[in-house]
């Protein structure tokens, strides 16, 4: 089915025409709650209308006293002008906002009428205030390559300095090191919660960040020889901001079906002009997909869809959470998601791959295996010379969950639209000025556009005859998976220690059931889909299991025949499981930002300190929540997570779970 729908698909989309959208949307500075992102929402607006696709434009509230589930909104921003001079005998004006706009810290405040001079106190040996206790930061502008946030929260907060100036740039290696983007200048924000002290700041590039620095270093050396009056060089600072109560938009798109279910793409719109990769491409996509479904649909070539296929184009995290808090009686009708991040990259210039991220786990769900097998189809591009094979002409490979983006929310077991998605990374210029339309590729954008519109229409038609191809192919992964975990036994296990090959042996015995009891509930997942013909999947499923567990048998023989062990060793007693049983009072993710800050300075603190004692944390905490399902003890989503991350998370498990518990988002089962 997938390759039939495909070469429908691939003469109507337009690599050009998503490309050309791309330009224009990039145009656009698409903060979070801002006229700018407002403006590219209506241009997408356009779009679909002259695509002939049904859409509107959602508005919500946007403030500090506005939540959807546990996402914290904050005020709406609108920045003119900003400039920083540096001042003295040789001036020179280091940011302008009107020519560059990452070169401020987004959602800056307003200088006061007349803007800001000040000493520039370069933080030379880090960014914790205990190396500085001896200086005086008031009416100071503090220059730092670390973290801008943790800067102000002291020096701002406490300490009487007025702005901050980063130079910050994150490396990705091996793709990216400051100095392979020296000229670029990283996207920076405050994200204000309502309870901080605001203030403004500016943002550098590495060579520029590296200039103002050696010139603090030479004016503190010039001081102290006695050539100059002060340490300090001094800068003007000029700010025309107003932060005030506001909106988000949401561009809600929507092909109907012949059923009220619905299948989901959603890409994010925001970000600083121009962030053509993240994520002017994955809009871009979804309103190409959309206009060639729907003209494909209108022309008769495909028929109209069983399920009715939303493109909603939102605001990063918060315009999902808005969605799904403002629609949660469609949520049951809507069987599955797809989202689009940073699609579009030319990868002679990014170093990126094309990748399929699975949904979690936890979601257990057959989606990322047919979004594996709609990418499988597109790769065949090219052939080898005697014409017997046929490979892709891009990098491409499969990841499993890592989330980041949209797609963590929907496919969260509270929501329950388990959603893969399709992301280039890692990619050199992510999150900065030099993120332009210059590394975006057209033929790129034509693969993702025919990958989305494929994954939108085939999961729509899905129904009871396609059950049995589905199930093959979530067996070709299964076996694929299984033989990994087989492969991945070390060269010669034979020779080693009988105790530790006792311990592998048992490890991957684990292993393959895990797999086993992971593949019943994703290919129960088709029932979803075809309800009324559950007796007839049913026997294809368990047919198909126990094809599995005659593998698992066969191999687990084999592997210990190699070992020289015995079939069946011998059984550890199990101990009983006393740990609790932890509840789940919230849906969706759990969004600190702003709602820790709604409880007592004791439970900020006890939260705070938890990340800064587990830096790992944020690493498998997505899925260490989502196997909360009111029934699992702790300690078996302890093993669970560990299972699907390869990461122990026994360490912070319960104290983060008693926090969320002081704030009435846990409870334990009694």
């Amino acid at each position: 089915m997938i390759n039939q729908v495909m070469n429908k698909i691939k003469p109507e989309i337009s690599g050009q025409k998503a490309f050309n959208h791309v330009a224009e949307v990039s145009q656009h500075h698409r903060i979070q709650a801002s006229p700018g992102y407002r403006n590219a929402a209506f241009y997408c607006r356009n779009v679909f209308r002259d695509s002939k696709v049904r859409v509107k434009i959602d508005s919500y509230k946007a403030d500090h006293d506005t939540a959807y589930w546990t996402n914290k909104l904050w005020d709406e921003w609108d920045c003119t002008s900003a400039t920083l001079d540096i001042l003295g005998e040789e001036p020179l004006r280091l940011c302008d906002y009107q020519a560059e706009k990452m070169c401020i810290i987004q959602r800056s405040i307003a200088t006061p009428e007349g803007g800001v001079k000040g000493p520039i106190i370069y933080l030379e040996k880090g960014d914790s205030e205990e190396h500085y206790e001896d200086i005086d930061f008031t009416g100071a502008l503090v220059l730092s390559d670390g973290d801008w946030n943790k800067v102000r929260a002291w020096a701002v907060e406490k300490r009487g300095a007025v702005g901050i100036i980063s130079f910050r740039m994150l490396e990705f290696p091996p793709v990216r090191h400051r100095f392979d983007i020296a000229d670029a200048i990283m996207y920076t924000s405050f994200w204000w919660t309502g309870t901080e002290k605001k203030t403004f700041g500016f943002a550098l590039s590495p060579k520029q960040g590296d200039w103002l620095k050696d010139k603090c270093l030479q004016q503190k050396e010039k001081h102290a020889k006695g050539k100059a009056d002060s340490p300090y060089i001094m800068a003007e600072a000029h700010v025309d901001a107003k932060l005030y109560p506001g909106f988000i938009e949401n561009v809600n798109a929507f092909i109907p079906g012949q059923t009220m279910e619905e299948i989901l793409i959603t890409a994010h719109l925001c970000h600083p002009q121009a962030s053509a990769n993240d994520n002017a491409s994955g809009v871009s996509v979804a309103l190409e997909a959309a206009r060639a479904l729907q003209k494909l649909i209108d022309e008769g070539v495909l028929e109209k869809p069983r399920r009715g296929i939303r493109f909603l184009l939102i605001p990063e995290f918060t315009g999902t959470y808005a969605y799904l808090s403002d629609n949660e009686n469609r949520i049951p009708r809507t069987l599955a998601g797809l989202n689009l991040d940073m699609v579009g990259e030319n990868q002679a210039l990014t170093n990126s791959s094309l990748l399929v991220e699975y949904p979690p786990q936890a979601s257990g769900s057959f989606v990322g295996d047919l979004m594996a097998e709609v990418l499988t189809q597109l790769a065949s591009e090219a052939k080898n010379i005697a014409g017997t094979a046929s490979y892709g002409l891009f990098r491409y490979a499969l990841s499993p969950f890592s989330g980041g983006s949209d797609h963590y929310i929907t496919s969260d077991p509270t929501v329950g639209i388990p959603s893969p998605m399709l992301i280039q990374w890692p990619d050199k210029f992510y999150h900065t000025s030099a993120d332009t339309l210059d590394k975006v590729d057209p033929d790129m954008l034509y693969r993702v556009g025919v990958m989305t519109a494929t994954y939108a229409y085939v999961m729509a038609m899905l129904n009871e005859e396609d059950a049995a191809w589905v199930l093959n192919l979530q067996g070709y992964h299964y076996y694929n998976r299984a033989n990994e975990l087989i492969k991945n036994l070390p060269v010669k296990a034979q020779l080693l220690e009988e105790k530790v090959r006792i311990e592998l042996f048992k490890e991957l015995e684990a292993n393959l059931e895990y797999l086993y009891q992971l593949k019943i509930v994703e290919m129960n997942d088709l029932l979803r889909f075809m309800p009324r013909y559950k007796r007839r999947t049913n026997s294809l499923i368990r047919a198909k299991l126990t094809e599995f567990k005659a593998f698992n048998q066969n191999a687990l023989r084999n592997v210990a025949n190699t070992l020289g062990l015995p079939r069946k060793l011998e059984q550890e007693e199990v101990k009983e499981d006393k740990s609790p049983v932890p509840i789940r009072l919230f849906r969706g993710p759990f969004s600190a930002r702003g709602y820790v800050e709604m409880f007592s300075e004791e439970i900020q603190k006890e939260y705070k300190e938890l990340g800064e004692k587990h830096p790992s944390m944020r690493g498998a905490l997505s899925q260490f929540v989502y196997w909360i399902d009111g029934k699992r003890s702790l300690n078996e989503i302890i093993e669970l997570t560990k299972k699907e991350t390869g990461m122990d998370v026994s360490a912070y498990a319960e104290d983060y779970l008693n926090i969320l518990h002081k704030m009435d988002l846990i409870d334990w089962a009694k």
